[in-house]
């Protein structure tokens, strides 16, 4: 159930790859075989390795970055990207050995922006895929638009055979609950491709898996001063964020799904490791960064405990190479419905964001609109992060103000409270004397023995003060006098057998 629904990436990664890869003379054959031995070998690692039911499978998301931001937007050669998507790996790979990614993702992003930077992927790949479709197309009026003909003309047939496989996906996935629909959809489209020959069918059924993308990668941008430098190191470096996120937040939810542990560090730096290993072997290979799929779910819900389900994934990916002319025959607007789809599934994310608190809502949104907006994964994370990186030091500093304007106001508050507490003090010494006479309660209040004799009184004999209220026991032998400052502190002072105590 696994590699089923996992195995369309045969199909989609490859026919992304190819616009960024074929100006350089790399065909399909050579692309999907650099994709499937890739997912083979890392599968069956991670399954060897780690004993987790993880498959290994090039991102979808990354490999669109790679084609459209990186060669497409900054004028990078295939080769070279690779060589960006391997310098990614690497530093992931290193990060691992010394146990500090999970330190990584806790300190560089917040959690808003984690979610953030998912969801913005899955709209980014929701576009390409309608805009492969043939769904939405350029205008010079508002930069882009519904296309205009849906006459059912044979002209259109690609566009009606994509819509075609989106209802019977959607159908098979949500009414049906079918494992492996978007195989099946696939397939399907393909087949009905060829029988109605609105594409050509394939000239055989097996074939020759071709090793000529192997080692096609390019480091000679990565001498300080040449023009693709900057873009090559800022694209290292969104691989590698990418990745890192999006690595732990799928192993996190899978491992759940499975009933394993999620703490479990040295397993999780393993996970990660073994990513960016698998990266720096996709770009020896040729193909684009490596992430665990997480496809892999649906083996977990078939009752998949072990690294065996990732093992299995691994053979029948090797399995699926000889079947090379078949798959690079399935026409590309059969790519356009899994992009649409995929990017639906990664919506999730969206509704673990607090929208009502503009602290979290405002880089997140920006996050999420200018990746679509500018085309580019790498603008849209960086826009979010300095707007996140900005709130977080302006309300640092606020709070520092705040906490230093509590302490200038409360020292006059302290020191109000304790000329009160010294005032009634005083006050009660004079009216002991003035009521009990010599040798009477003020005497008691200045020796501190003990009364000779008890004094009633109905009232409080205080005359009034400024700021003060008297309220006194109708017995004076408990000698309690009882004052109650203007704004509502209280100080009490209890004459005793003992003497006086405030």
């Amino acid at each position: 159930a696994g590699w089923m629904t996992m195995s369309y990436i045969l199909v989609v990664n490859p026919r992304i790859l190819e616009l960024a890869a074929g100006p350089s003379g790399l065909g399909l054959n050579p692309l999907m075989t650099a994709t499937g031995v890739s997912s083979a070998l890392m599968s069956i690692v991670m399954g060897v390795t780690t004993n987790v039911p993880f498959g290994m499978i090039p991102g979808m998301g990354l490999n669109a970055y790679i084609t459209y931001s990186v060669c497409k937007a900054l004028g990078v050669s295939w080769a070279q990207a690779l060589s960006a998507s391997f310098v990614g790996g690497m530093c992931l790979f290193l990060m691992s050995a010394l146990g500090i990614c999970h330190q990584v993702v806790r300190l560089a992003l917040s959690d808003h922006l984690k979610k953030a930077i998912t969801v913005a992927i899955g709209v980014f790949q929701a576009l390409i895929g309608m805009e492969t479709l043939g769904l939405v197309v350029a205008s010079h009026q508002t930069l882009i638009a519904l296309r205009s003909d849906f006459s059912p003309s044979w002209e259109n047939r690609q566009f009606y055979l994509g819509v075609f496989g989106f209802v019977l996906i959607a159908t098979l996935h949500v009414v049906a609950r079918w494992n492996g629909s978007m195989l099946i959809g696939i397939v399907t489209m393909a087949g009905l491709s060829w029988l109605l020959h609105l594409a050509p069918g394939p000239e055989s059924i097996l074939g020759t898996p071709s090793t000529e993308s192997v080692l096609f990668i390019d480091f000679s941008g990565w001498v300080p001063g040449r023009p693709e430098f900057p873009g090559l190191l800022i694209s290292a470096l969104v691989v590698l964020f990418v990745l890192l996120f999006d690595i732990a937040g799928v192993a996190h939810g899978l491992q759940s799904a499975a009933g394993l542990s999620t703490e479990d560090d040295r397993r999780n730096s393993q996970v990660m490791g073994i990513a960016g290993f698998g990266t720096m072997v996709a770009a020896l290979l040729g193909t684009s960064p490596m992430v665990v799929a997480v496809e892999s779910s649906a083996g977990i819900v078939e009752g998949a405990r072990t690294g065996l389900a990732a093992v299995v994934c691994g053979v029948l990916f090797l399995c699926s190479l000889v079947f090379s002319p078949m798959i690079c025959a399935v026409p590309h607007v059969v790519t356009a419905v899994p992009l649409i789809m995929i990017g639906a599934f990664m919506m999730g994310p969206c509704g673990g964001i607090d929208w009502g608190n503009l602290r979290e809502a405002l880089p997140a949104f920006l996050t999420i609109t200018v990746v679509p907006f500018s085309y580019s994964i790498h603008n849209g994370i960086l826009a979010g992060l300095l707007l996140d990186t900005y709130f977080a030091i302006v309300g640092r500093l606020c709070r520092v103000e705040d906490n230093k304007e509590e302490m200038h106001q409360s020292e006059p508050a302290a020191c109000n409270e304790v000329q009160e507490a010294a005032f009634a003090v005083d006050e009660l010494r004079r009216i002991l004397s003035s009521t009990a006479g010599p040798g009477g309660a003020a005497g008691d209040l200045e020796s501190g023995s003990s009364p000779a004799t008890s004094t009633k009184a109905s009232s409080c004999e205080i005359p009034p003060q400024e700021g003060l209220q008297c309220n006194s026991a109708e017995n004076f032998n408990d000698r309690s006098v009882l004052f109650r400052s203007a704004d509502s502190r209280t100080t009490a002072i209890l004459i005793s057998d003992s003497g006086p105590t405030a």
